[in-house]
């Protein structure tokens, strides 16, 4: 058996190239093929039309898709109406006159009516229904009549909140998103008690919407409820619905591709489902044209299988065989040489210049994956050494002076405020040493800075005025912990020590739209306006003068630290007199959760 296979392939190899791939392309590859032709042409009718309807369904997915984007814009604006508190409170308000109800009107429902209907060209109409018998009729607010408590009946009885109706009021179609405005009753002790019926109506624009679907250019689509009533497509006129059969009656040659249920899509339309339509005589022609490319491809293809198969040779192929095959390997990160004749020709040339890089590769990834181990060490000790120093830098200049001073007081006098002045460097005391958190609420950090300012009027009597101010928006944010009370203590220190009449602490935290504005401002000496500028580069490490204190870098470091470079520090010559200080950051409430992430 072995010799007969040793003779068979000598043979073989006798053969001229040319001669072998020929007889083989004939017998392997143009006998089969033929009669495989055959018998797909016979069948190609049904695999065309699977992929012409695969295409309808993709287009029509495309316009189906857009069609929900304008529904689920009405959808938002619906819950918008549904959460805003100035809506619950007009239509909740017992009115006394005809004045005070429209008073109310023209303040909070009008312009949400008159901004909706501008800016979603989906809606027609948006009414708001209750039973509160002291409101009247006006545009897009109506008392909840016997009529349209069926509208509320439906969500009742099926326990739905948001839900679609759909039929004819007044002989005109409508469907209509209706939302039941029971949030706050629900959620806000105030209106629990509340026995007034209300709810959101949403008329769709069904001119608008229809001629969404018309962008569908392979046919029709058409979009019935649970009944089998079409409600939208591009033939329907303005006030027109009907059943699907009566309108493709007018459409010559449209025959159904399929159809699927619009509640896959948009849940709130139960039981609704579009249909999609196309041409008949355009799928005869398109199925004629590719069984005429497809012979086309049939005949090119074994012609240029021939000259491709005369031209291959067995090097070639062999050798390529092994490229690819170290090629896979490269892309597993095994990068081996290639240890072959691989020749001088351009396949040789092309396994000598992989060899190359593959040492040149496997040597860099090795020297870069060390590289980057130590890189992100040395980062991690770097950034938690800076968080560490600043953390534990504390000024002995303020604890040691508070403390003589009410040592002294305290030998010279016997007064309750000494001892209410250690009950409050105990509690500074405790939030220094107790670095638990690096955040903390702004009332919290306000709290601890009022306790400052106490302990420092303690110290320097009716001297000593301050105001802090705080928008209430803004207490519970939490904030990089001790980035107002350094500067606070540099504002008594510069800016109140030296000063010999009444000094004047102002501290305000505001809230800016996305920001939070932080002033601390002083009626000190203050400085002239090249030494605020000198003063404010050191802050910022921008020039190598020692002319800033190690509070104000402290915090601007913490800043840069936590927020990058999302915030801005700027000093400034106060109103008062002195310097004022004016730190922004962002107000994020999800702050806590960031930086807990990155420390994770």
């Amino acid at each position: 058996m072995k010799r007969f296979m040793r003779r068979s392939i000598k043979i073989v190899n006798d053969i001229p190239l040319f001669k072998k791939i020929f007889s083989i392309f004939f017998i392997f590859v143009f006998i089969p093929l033929l009669f495989l032709s055959s018998q797909f042409i016979s069948q190609i009718d049904f695999y065309i039309n699977d992929k012409l309807h695969s295409q309808l369904e993709n287009a029509s997915s495309i316009t189906i898709s857009n069609f929900k984007k304008a529904i689920e814009l009405a959808i938002n604006l619906a819950y918008t109406i549904y959460s805003d508190p100035r809506v619950i409170e007009t239509v909740n308000t017992r009115y006394f006159s005809v004045e005070e109800f429209y008073d109310a009107y023209e303040k909070n429902i009008k312009p949400i009516l008159q901004n909706a209907r501008i800016l979603y060209p989906q809606i027609s109409q948006i009414t708001i229904y209750c039973d509160n018998p002291t409101i009247l009729n006006a545009d897009g607010l109506a008392f909840l009549t016997d009529e349209y408590k069926k509208f509320l009946q439906k969500g009742e009885k099926e326990g739905k909140n948001l839900y679609v109706l759909s039929g004819l009021e007044n002989e005109k179609p409508y469907v209509s998103i209706v939302l039941n405005l029971n949030f706050y009753e629900q959620y806000v002790p105030k209106y629990q008690q509340s026995t007034i019926k209300k709810f959101l109506r949403i008329d769709l624009n069904r001119v608008y919407l229809n001629s969404i679907l018309s962008t569908f250019k392979d046919g029709h689509i058409f979009i019935a409820d649970k009944k089998g009533t079409v409600y939208f497509s591009d033939l329907l006129y303005y006030n027109q619905v009907g059943r699907l059969g009566e309108l493709l009656k007018e459409e010559k040659n449209q025959t159904i591709v399929f159809e699927k249920l619009l509640s896959i899509e948009l849940p709130y339309f139960e039981n609704w489902r579009y249909i999609v339509t196309t041409n008949n005589s355009g799928i005869s022609k398109r199925l004629f044209e590719h069984q005429r490319n497809y012979l086309a491809i049939v005949v090119l293809c074994f012609t240029l299988a021939f000259f491709a198969l005369f031209l291959i040779v067995n090097s070639v192929v062999s050798r390529l065989s092994v490229l690819a095959r170290h090629i896979k390997k490269a892309r597993k990160q095994q990068f081996e040489s290639i240890n072959i004749e691989a020749g001088k020709d351009e396949i040789g040339q092309v396994i000598e210049e992989f060899n190359i890089m593959a040492r040149k590769i496997k040597e860099l990834l090795e020297k870069e994956i060390k590289y980057e181990l130590r890189q992100k060490e040395l980062a991690l000790e770097k950034k938690q050494a800076e968080i560490n120093a600043l953390q534990s830098q504390i000024n002995p200049h303020f604890l040691f002076n508070t403390l003589e001073t009410i040592r002294m007081r305290s030998m010279l006098k016997k007064e309750f405020e000494t001892a209410n002045a250690i009950k409050l460097l105990a509690k500074l005391l405790k939030r220094s040493i107790r670095w638990e958190n690096d955040l903390i609420t702004i009332e919290e950090e306000i709290s601890a800075i009022y306790d400052y300012l106490e302990i420092q009027k303690y110290r320097f009597g009716e001297k000593l005025k301050f105001e802090i101010e705080v928008d209430e928006d803004v207490k519970s944010t939490k904030i990089p912990k001790m980035t107002i009370q350094p500067l606070v203590e540099n504002a008594c220190v510069h800016g109140i020590e030296n000063s010999k009449g009444e000094g004047r602490i102002v501290v305000k935290v505001l809230k800016e739209g996305d920001m939070i504005a932080i002033h601390v401002e002083d009626n000190g000496k203050g400085l002239e306006d090249d030494k605020i500028t000198e003063l404010l580069r050191s802050v910022k490490g921008l020039s190598s003068d020692k002319v800033s204190s190690v509070g104000l870098k402290n915090v601007f470091r913490r800043l840069e630290l936590f927020y990058n470079k999302d915030f801005s520090f700027e000093i400034l010559r106060s109103q008062l007199g002195g310097l004022k200080v004016v730190i922004k950051i962002p107000n994020k409430r999800d702050f806590e959760y960031a930086v807990q992430s990155v420390d994770s």
